[in-house]
């Protein structure tokens, strides 16, 4: 079935409208949030506090709430993760101190453990096996097209209210929320849909230990992601001037780099294999990031970036590839395997680079370069294309 095909169902078409409208959300305030955490005396290491405790939530509740969307049952945990966002981005909204940006913070990190899972949950009960795949590459795009809209929106709301960006984010949340209510229906629950979550944390013990490098592989870039989130708007504010807008431009921008490598990476993967793209990726990545030390301006601030998202780009499909083909009638979870092993990326991450950047700001692009640079000089002497 082609993707065309499979987008005409209306239950596909409910469940990718509201990961666009989750995503948008999200992204209209990731520009804004490390200016608006600065007027309540917000340091690096905070900034790092913030990225990372969405992450480590994320990990520690997704198989809770997936096994309470088995029992209440997928719609009803998409409504009430849409409530969520809708309140943690009016508190954000609202908030006169830093420990209420941290309770915000937490409330959007637990409805997020609700709607990516339940969503995931949903794709896997409208989809057959054959279908599945495409559909799942139909998520990836979908939340890349929000990603490039949210910040984008975000930016432009910041210049007249900081404040107002995250009404905007709320207003999204809350279209969302009368969207699941009134299109969403509740489907035949498929036993492989059972508890996704759960079933990807299981899994590991099942995976022999060789594999752990390539799972790896994605937790390293993530690793890189996470820290680029906590940091970039403090470093580009620093040396170039930068407000909220000027960073809504350098994430819508690597939205679109995401959308237009993933075309890319996708022919390579076959042409090269995944152990020789996840090398190059990772290698990539980690110049990438390391580089944004070393940049002068908007060109090389860019061309650092572009090298950074390329090298994630060839990184994240080669892992799905390689792993679901070692997994065996398992590719459903260990998609969200991968996803484990990423939020823990994005949970070390912001710390350290929080933390080295308070030291010294190009600590935190050395720092996490050298971790990375570290991690493939292993994975290319271990694992051989």
């Amino acid at each position: 079935m082609s993707f065309k095909e499979i987008i005409r169902k209306k239950d596909i078409q409910s469940t990718l409208l509201t990961l666009l409208f989750t995503s948008i959300g999200f992204g209209v305030i990731l520009p804004i949030l490390p200016f608006y955490s600065e007027t309540f005396g917000a340091t690096a290491f905070d900034l790092g506090m913030l990225t990372a405790l969405f992450a480590f939530i994320s990990l520690i509740l997704s198989p809770v709430i997936g096994k309470i969307s088995d029992k209440v049952g997928r719609k009803k945990v998409l409504m009430a993760g849409t409530i969520g966002f809708m309140i943690s981005y009016l508190m954000f909204a609202y908030a006169n101190s830093l420990q209420m940006l941290f309770v915000a913070r937490a409330i959007e990190a637990v409805a997020a453990a609700g709607i990516f899972p339940a969503c995931a949950s949903l794709i896997s009960d409208f989809t057959t096996e054959q279908e599945r795949g495409k559909a799942m590459a139909m998520v990836g795009m979908t939340f890349s097209l929000g990603f490039i809209m949210g910040p984008a929106l975000g930016g432009l709301a910041g210049i007249l209210s900081i404040q107002g960006a995250f009404f905007v984010a709320a207003f999204f949340s809350g279209i969302n929320f009368v969207s699941v209510y009134f299109q969403l229906k509740e489907p035949k629950e498929k036993a492989e849909s059972k508890n996704i979550p759960g079933k990807e944390l299981s899994l590991l013990q099942h995976i022999k230990s060789p594999l752990l490098l390539v799972f790896m592989a994605g937790t390293m870039t993530a690793f890189l992601i996470g820290g680029l989130q906590a940091v970039l708007a403090l470093y580009t504010q620093e040396k170039f001037g930068f407000g909220a807008s000027e960073v809504g431009i350098i994430f819508t921008a690597i939205g679109i780099l995401i959308m237009v490598f993933q075309f890319i990476s996708g022919s390579l993967v076959g042409k090269y294999g995944e152990i020789r793209m996840i090398q190059v990726g990772v290698l990539f990545s980690t110049i990438g990031f390391t580089t944004l030390a070393f940049a002068d301006g908007w060109i090389t601030l860019l061309f650092s970036l572009g090298i950074l998202v390329m090298g994630n780009a060839f990184v994240f499909p080669s892992v799905s590839s390689y792993v679901s083909k070692k997994a065996q009638g398992k590719r459903g979870a260990v998609m969200g395997l991968i996803a484990s092993f990423q939020s823990f990326g994005q949970f070390i991450g912001p710390l350290f680079a929080g933390f080295l950047y308070h030291v010294n700001p190009p600590f935190a692009f050395f720092g996490l370069g050298a971790v990375t640079f570290i991690y493939f000089i292993i994975f290319l002497v271990v694992e051989k294309p």
